[in-house]
């Protein structure tokens, strides 16, 4: 929500576009990067569906599989994407 008189919520808005028109998910899924919670690697990059991202744990025998919202990564780079949730959240992505 975005209120005209209060610049810290535009700002934060402005922001979370920005990461979200700066993220290519075909650079993600084909070099799988590493997905960050909380300084923790939960997982890699497999694919992209529908605006979420699948997230697999465990390359040779999979662990752990999740399917994450774009919307919950809070910043990426070249090297890793970051999302924003407590990790007891994470059990609801998980699939």
């Amino acid at each position: 929500m975005t209120y005209s008189n209060d610049t810290d919520i535009i700002t934060n808005d402005s922001e979370a576009q920005a990461i979200k028109n700066s993220f290519d998910s075909d650079y993600y899924t084909s070099h799988r990067i590493p997905v960050i919670l909380q300084s923790r690697e939960i997982g890699k990059v497999f694919a992209e569906i529908k605006g979420n991202l699948v997230v697999i744990a465990g390359e040779n025998k999979k662990e752990h599989e999740y399917i994450i919202p774009r919307s919950v990564v809070s910043h990426c780079d070249e090297k890793q994407a970051f999302i924003d949730i407590t990790a007891n959240s994470l059990k609801e992505f998980e699939i």
